[in-house]
C-alpha cells in the first residue's frame, strides 16, 4: 500500500503523463483496466487492485475512488470531471463508528456527469445518465437519469 500511495502521489496523478502510462501503472497494482481506456491527471485511487473498468472508458480530471470495496466499471462509460464514486463508508449507528463498505457497480454505457457523488452499495443502470452535482444514494435502473433529485426513465439507443 505504501508503494502506491507514493507512486500515486509522486507520478501518476502528474499533469504531463500519458493516459496510456496511467493505465499500466494500475494494472501493474492490480487494477483490472480494458482497452481504450483514457485517464485525465488528477485522478485519484486508494485502493488499485479494488479497481475495475471495462473497454473505451473515459476517466475525466480530478474523479476520485475511494474504494475499500471493489468499484466496477461497465463498458463506454464516461466518469466526469471531479465526480467521487465511493465504496467505503462507516454504520453511523455504531458508538465506534464501524466499517459498511459496499461494492458499487456502474453498468455499460453509463454517464456520471460532472461533480457527482455515488455512495456506497449503489449500481447505475446500463446506458443510465448521473446529473451534474447529483449525489446517488440509491441504485438506478437501467436507461434513467437522476435529475434533481428524481429519478426518470430515457429511452433506450435505437
Amino acid at each position: 500500500m505504501g508503494l502506491w500511495l507514493c507512486c500515486q502521489y509522486f507520478i501518476f496523478r502528474f499533469t504531463f503523463l500519458p493516459s496510456v502510462i496511467r493505465t499500466v501503472i494500475l494494472r501493474t497494482f492490480g487494477a483490472s483496466v480494458g482497452s481504450g481506456v483514457l485517464i485525465r491527471r488528477g485522478v485519484r485511487v486508494h485502493i488499485p487492485w479494488n479497481l475495475e473498468i471495462g473497454d473505451d472508458c473515459w476517466i475525466g480530471e480530478e474523479v476520485w475512488f475511494i474504494n475499500h470495496e471493489k468499484i466496477t466499471i461497465g463498458s463506454n462509460v464516461c466518469i466526469s470531471q471531479r465526480s467521487i464514486i465511493c465504496s467505503g463508508g462507516h454504520d453511523y449507528r455504531s458508538a465506534s463508528l464501524e466499517y459498511a463498505h459496499k461494492p458499487v457497480v456502474i453498468k455499460d454505457g453509463a454517464w456520471v456527469c460532472l461533480d457527482a457523488k455515488v455512495l456506497p452499495g449503489v449500481t447505475i443502470g446500463e446506458c443510465s445518465v448521473v446529473s451534474a452535482g447529483e449525489i446517488v444514494r440509491k441504485s438506478l435502473p437501467d436507461y434513467s437519469m437522476l435529475v434533481g433529485g428524481q429519478v426518470r426513465q430515457i429511452d433506450p439507443p435505437k
